[in-house]
């Protein structure tokens, strides 16, 4: 059998891996620089001339440079690359060439090129493209060691902010000090900065994160350095650091429901690699009165860093994640969750524009980050996704730790406004009696006008308020909306089966009834007619009655929490209520034992209906069921006492406790979306925490005590 080869035009691959391949002129010359790197070069200088009279743009460096027969086998063998991980002869760096294709970057940049290369120990040559025939020639006098690419009739015009825009691509696209880069424009040469090198807290950020991922163990170690708030807020933040956060935790544990639902598996954690983040948080613009009230240092930064996460393999960005695109999807994290920070049960979520800094990937480490053949990011298998979590976990410590710090202001300034009111005693008078203003003293016309901006400043602050407070509603309301359209499209179905209940009851005994009747039962019952499960007749039918039992539970829960009563009339007494959500409970689950343990105080007159009690208690006895399936006895304790007007509850089971994930930070669980169970959803204990809030309550531990115990409280009467 003969071997058949390809036959490719050269101007065909100049069109597909180099015009095609590049998206901009920016990252073409990037790549080339790259070459520069993993050549040892010390220094890489990009020469742009663009005159009337001349144009072309140089790419030199100073590195181990080439040969002809590097031309022959490396250079002009497309697809091919002889660059390993580590150069282990010249610079020890982490070359980051891999794929054979990156000398097309120079089709991108113009139609003609000229390569000048020396190699120590080799005649010069020259290499030459039009990309329709190439040519090489050995040059017989030496120069010096390292390649000259001269590229001639240019694709594009290169202006003075086409310049500019070079290199702050390069500042950010290179993480480094092993190699210099300069840009020469027109006879002006200037160094690319790297972009983190020289950044300032309080100048160019507020807050950095530190994230160090360990694959061996699976653990994520957080630091947080802070110099966001004023010290005072110190003093009324004893629970919390506000200059720093330390604390790792067990991404096997954080992740297990993702790995329950099999979107990765414990082994990916281990294999997506080691690797660091470094974040900056830096608000663009804050108003005065905003850094007043929450007790900001700076306020508005004096040169704020441009926002954006860039990914970094080694020393050089993967391109389109050089921090222009969201690739981490912050901003849908944000619109997914848009609580305010001061939001006292929702999560607030950073900003696409408020968080920049890089993450850092190796070559050889993290090689199941695998880079897409069109070099425009990376493969999104399931290492990519596991990494995303890991991320994103991180990411969520620094919100809540932030989070906290501003409710805590936040209350704070509420307790603040509730002091008595200013008094305005000539503002009084001139209402009654606008023609006063006449005759008052010049001191008392300045009284007035301090009093009128007194006012002025209260309705401001009102006006602020009430709009924070639209926004959290809207923000529960969209939740709860949602849970709401899937009750009632739940309820109208619920209604019409409400009439075939009776059927739906005595279905199965009425089939049974009618086949011995006919004299079919017992023949059913008999070995050779229950040896296959698919066609055991009396077992399919015992089964189908279960499923109809709990399809009556489903329909009489549904339909009893549609009564319109159990929103509008206040609670008579607190023990009925809770007593019948119990028996109903019991009822439904037979291996389910709940006491009820209360001082028998009621209250003259109680200020909640019963649908409160129903949404924490069923939330709270549900919560419990669906995390001790395997228990054959799960026991619920529930106490209360009511002392002036405060009901005090405390809610006990035997059961499995809080997931690994929690134990750290119980109050986690409260979080919107916060689930460790492969089917939750993550909003039971934020619906239980969000009722509490609007009655005046709160939660006050959470604790595993031999199973799950949550004390709280809310006012009663």
């Amino acid at each position: 059998m003969k071997k058949l080869l390809f036959t490719i035009e050269d101007k065909a691959i100049a069109e597909l891996f180099g015009r095609q391949n590049f998206s901009t002129k920016e990252s073409a010359i990037f790549e080339l620089v790259k070459n520069s790197y993993d050549a040892g070069s010390k220094e890489c200088i990009v020469e742009i001339k663009q005159t009337e009279n001349e144009e072309f743009i140089k790419i030199i460096d100073f590195g181990c440079g080439m040969n002809e027969e590097d031309i022959k086998k490396n250079w002009m063998h497309v697809g091919k690359s002889n660059k390993g991980y580590i150069d282990e002869k010249i610079s020890k760096r982490v070359l980051a060439g891999a794929k054979g294709v990156g000398r097309f970057a120079l089709a991108r940049l113009g139609d003609e090129i000229e390569m000048t290369s020396q190699k120590l120990d080799s005649y010069p040559i020259i290499w030459k493209t039009n990309w329709e025939s190439s040519s090489i020639l050995n040059l017989p006098n030496k120069i010096k060691s390292g390649t000259e690419i001269k590229i001639k009739t240019l694709r594009e015009k290169w202006k003075e902010k086409d310049k500019d825009k070079l290199i702050e691509f390069l500042s950010r696209a290179y993480y480094g000090n092993e190699m210099k880069i300069s840009v020469i424009y027109n006879e002006t040469k200037e160094e690319v900065q790297e972009l983190f090198s020289k950044l300032k807290m309080g100048i160019n950020y507020t807050s950095k994160i530190l994230l160090d991922y360990v694959s061996e163990d699976n653990t994520l170690n957080i630091e947080v350095v802070s110099d966001e708030f004023k010290k005072e807020v110190q003093e009324i933040s004893n629970d919390f650091n506000i200059l720093n956060f330390n604390m790792t935790k067990d991404m096997s544990e954080e992740l297990s429901s993702n790995i329950l639902k099999e979107e990765f598996t414990k082994e990916t954690l281990t294999d997506v690699g080691s690797f660091k983040m470094e974040l900056y948080f830096a608000m663009d613009r804050v108003p005065v009165d905003a850094t007043e009230k929450f007790m900001y240092k700076h306020g508005t930064l004096i040169d704020p860093i441009k926002s954006g996460i860039i990914l970094y393999r080694n020393a050089f960005s993967i391109s389109s994640l050089e921090g222009k695109k969201d690739w981490i999807g912050l901003g849908a994290r944000a619109r997914k969750s848009p609580a305010a920070a001061t939001h006292p049960t929702g999560a607030w979520r950073v900003r696409a524009n408020q968080l920049s800094g890089f993450v850092q990937i190796d070559k050889k480490r993290n090689n199941f980050l695998i880079d897409l053949a069109n070099r425009q990011g990376l493969e999104e298998n399931e290492y990519y996704e596991s990494f995303l979590k890991i991320i994103d976990s991180g990411i969520k410590e620094f919100e809540r730790y932030r989070q906290n710090i501003i409710r805590v202001i936040d209350k704070k300034n509420k307790s603040l406004t509730e002091l008595e009111p200013k008094k305005t005693k000539i503002m009084d008078r001139f209402i009654k009696n606008p023609k006063i203003i006449e005759r008052l003293p010049k001191k008392d016309i300045k009284k007035l006008a301090t009093e009128m901006e007194t006012i002025k400043k209260t309705v401001t602050q009102q006006t602020k308020e009430s709009k924070e407070k639209e926004a959290r509603y809207k923000y529960d309301v969209r939740i709860l909306n949602s849970l709401a359209t899937q009750g009632l499209k739940a309820g109208a179905t619920a209604h019409e089966f409400h009439a075939d209940r009776n059927k739906l009851a005595k279905g199965t005994t009425l089939i049974i009834d009618a086949l011995k009747k006919y004299e079919y039962w017992e023949e059913l019952k008999s070995p050779d007619k229950t040896k296959f499960a698919y066609a055991n007749v009396p077992q399919l039918l015992l089964s189908l009655d279960k499923i109809n039992k709990k399809l009556g539970i489903f329909l009489d829960t549904i339909l009893k929490k549609m009564k319109k009563d159990a929103f509008t009339s206040p609670i008579k007494s607190l023990e009925k209520e809770l007593k019948f959500i119990i028996n109903n409970w019991k009822k439904d689950y037979e291996w389910l034992e709940i006491k009820l343990n209360g001082k028998n105080i009621e209250l003259d007159k109680y200020s909640f209906t019963a649908d409160v009690l129903d949404v924490i208690f069923d939330n709270l006895i549900l919560n419990s069921i669906q995390n001790n399936q395997l228990k054959d006895k799960l026991i619920i304790e529930i106490d209360y006492l009511i002392k002036n007007n405060v009901i005090n509850f405390s809610y006990k089971d035997n059961g499995i406790g809080l997931n690994k994930k929690y134990l750290k930070n119980p109050f986690k669980i409260l979080e919107v979306h916060e689930t460790s169970r492969k089917d939750g959803h993550g909003l039971g204990m934020w619906i239980i925490n969000n009722t509490l809030q609007m009655y005046g309550g709160q939660i006050d531990k959470i604790l595993n005590d031999d199973g799950f115990k949550l004390e709280f409280q809310f006012i009663g009467g």
